[in-house]
């Protein structure tokens, strides 16, 4: 069976970006309470990703996470957090790192 990249992005790709972004917010100085506003959550999603209860692991290149470090400081700002995300996802497509990431979650 191939990569289905939608069941990728949802499962894997998304929460470790949410994780990622809520590490780069909190850097950044802003409490749970904000972080969870301002990326439309609830307190307890924030909790369980910062416990490892939400969000695999995932490695980003260097340029990935400096796109994301990018859309934190856009998302404290007030931009809109899905638009952020999604152009997190296009550059992780365009970079073909998906496939990467794609293989590591069949492990």
């Amino acid at each position: 069976m191939g990569c289905l990249t939608q069941r990728i992005e949802l499962n894997y790709i998304i929460p470790a970006i949410r994780k990622k972004l809520i590490e780069n917010l909190e850097r950044e100085g802003l409490k749970d309470s904000e972080i969870a506003q301002r990326l439309d959550v609830t307190k307890a999603a924030i909790s369980q990703y910062k416990h490892k209860k939400r969000g695999k692991e995932i490695r980003f290149p260097k340029e990935i996470e400096k796109v994301i470090e990018k859309a934190a400081r856009a998302i404290k700002k007030n931009k809109n957090p899905t638009h952020e995300i999604i152009k997190i996802i296009n550059q992780i497509k365009s970079s073909r790192y998906i496939c990467v990431i794609c293989k590591e979650c069949k492990k």
